[in-house]
């Protein structure tokens, strides 16, 4: 929700003062030592990381050496002795070239973790419906089949909200304790003669990928993953000019929780942005009974 305020236009000549108003702002150092907690990764994530990188550098080095094995000598024999160019070869050669420029620049990391992230959550959404789509069934769920249409109405009122920096028209779907924090985040965030701008929204999904479900209470949690499309974006409302984040559109990913209140309304209670929850340790099926 407020991830544009990461993103300053260095080339305004507001935004540095911007920038150190908040850098001197006690609010902003209470929010970096919530996000470290955050984004703290614990010991075992980082030992199955470091094995999972060497492996992948054992096979990139082994696929390499191979390669090389089998079109340098009729290169080396090419050069030296002439006759018709190994085209074969050649291509070996180049393929171990650029599977070390691709490693290199990372794009193997970014391919591989995208497509790691991707059958995660597709596991987790299948996981997930199909639960509810077991307990709706019984009477005293009959909430979970006003979900969807409550997480989708809600994310209308919450991007409207966002736009305006004020978040009373959306204070009945929200729970008291996240309501007063997006209060707290507006006070910080807004100053004289800047307006926030979200254009050409465009809704992907909203998706359940986590659950926790209490049998004999009023206290269920449902993680939803939501996507949309839109420009979002800060200005000088006095020149126009983009303080935050750019006017181009752009696809934004984040978890939203939503917390049963009562017997048929569900509140929202967090927004996290994707990368700060481990997915595989945070959205699961839970029952309680």
């Amino acid at each position: 929700m407020w991830e544009i305020f990461k993103e300053p236009n260095k080339r305004s000549k507001y935004v540095k003062k911007i920038v150190q108003m908040l850098n001197d702002s006690e609010t902003l150092y209470y929010l970096n030592m919530a996000t470290d907690k955050r984004n703290r990764y614990d010991r075992e994530a980082m030992t199955d990381l470091f094995f999972f990188k060497t492996k992948i550098l054992i096979v990139m080095i082994t696929l390499i050496a191979l390669l090389n094995k089998l079109g340098l000598p009729d290169i080396i024999k090419w050069y030296h002795n002439g006759g018709e160019f190994p085209i074969k070869s050649a291509f070996l050669v180049g393929l171990s070239f650029v599977i070390i420029i691709i490693h290199i620049l990372k794009l193997d990391d970014y391919c591989i973790n995208n497509l790691i992230y991707n059958n995660e959550m597709n596991k987790k959404k299948k996981k997930t419906n199909e639960f509810i789509n077991t307990i709706k069934k019984d009477p005293k769920n009959i909430s979970y089949a006003f979900l969807r249409s409550t997480v989708k109405e809600a994310f209308s009122k919450v991007i409207e909200s966002l736009e305006r920096m004020n978040f009373e028209m959306c204070q009945k779907y929200m729970s008291t304790e996240f309501y007063d924090g997006l209060r707290s985040q507006c006070k910080r965030y807004s100053f004289e003669n800047i307006g926030r701008i979200i254009e050409e929204l465009e809704f992907i999904e909203a998706e359940p990928v986590g659950l926790i479900h209490h049998h004999d209470s009023y206290k269920d949690i449902v993680w939803f993953v939501i996507k949309y499309n839109a420009k979002d974006y800060v200005v000088d409302e006095t020149d126009g000019e983009i303080l935050f984040g750019n006017n181009k559109v752009k696809e934004f990913e984040q978890y939203w929780k939503f917390q049963k209140a009562e017997e048929n309304t569900w509140l929202l209670s967090d927004v996290v942005a994707k990368g700060e929850r481990d997915i595989k340790k945070c959205f699961n099926i839970v029952e309680e009974f």
